[in-house]
């Protein structure tokens, strides 16, 4: 069974850049792909340098689609709790484009 994704939805949040240790660029989305605004929010991260431009190009608010594959999310809240979940590692991220 085949791992790939593709998901359409609105920015909830401003895309977050960052940088591993090793120079690695490191995009992170929140995209909010429910009929209702909050509804089904999807975390998604991205790599390598092709993000540096697409950060700058991607504002909160905008529709996008993201294709890629599902990874768990493991880790405990600041609380203590177990925080389990899912977030899509993109291969690819794009402005929706308009269907009329």
């Amino acid at each position: 069974m085949a791992n790939r994704v593709e998901l359409c939805g609105r920015l909830a949040n401003p895309p977050a850049l960052s940088v591993t240790p090793a120079g690695t660029p490191v995009l992170r989305l929140l995209v909010d792909c429910g009929a209702t605004t909050g509804e089904l929010l999807l975390a998604v991260v991205m790599t390598g340098e092709p993000v540096r431009a697409l950060a700058q190009s991607l504002k909160a608010g905008a529709e996008i689609r993201a294709r890629g594959a599902l990874h768990p999310l493991r880790g405990r809240t600041r609380a203590g709790l177990k925080n389990v979940g899912i977030e899509l590692v993109a291969d690819e991220i794009e402005p929706a484009r308009e269907t009329r």
